[in-house]
């Protein structure tokens, strides 16, 4: 997930209203719970780079729209595991189609060679950013 995902992101929250709109660190959220259910929210957080209270919040937000739920460990009351709704199966299937379309057209823009070789040095950032973030 990179840029081309941030742009899907974009826009998926143009379509909502102001109500329902949710950040774009929910929608990442939203994601990864669907690609791994069950990811405790402190993995999620480590994954994302983000602390524990905004983490909170945006899974906050996501529960409230319905999109995903929280259940407490089987073996450590304290985690929270996450999983996605139906709801927000839906939605995370608009964002990877909208990301999905993204990609093609810029494929179309710049030509198949300059797009991996674009995905490759997002994901290699990505990773960097990991590693010195500890």
């Amino acid at each position: 997930m990179g840029t081309a995902f941030r742009g899907a992101m974009d826009i998926i929250r143009d379509g909502m209203s102001k109500k329902e709109k949710l950040s774009t660190l929910a929608l990442s959220i939203l994601i990864h719970v669907d690609q791994q259910q069950g990811i405790s929210q402190g993995e999620l957080g480590k994954m994302l780079r983000r602390d524990p209270m905004t983490m909170s919040q945006a899974v906050r937000a996501l529960q409230n729209a319905g999109l995903v739920t929280s259940a407490p460990d089987n073996e450590d009351r304290r985690v929270k595991r996450l999983t996605i709704t139906k709801k927000g199966k839906t939605l995370g299937d608009s964002l990877l189609d909208n990301e999905n379309r993204l990609l093609s057209n810029l494929a179309r823009e710049w030509g198949k060679t300059r797009v991996t070789q674009f995905s490759k040095d997002v994901t290699e950032f990505n990773e960097f950013l990991t590693r010195i973030a500890g």
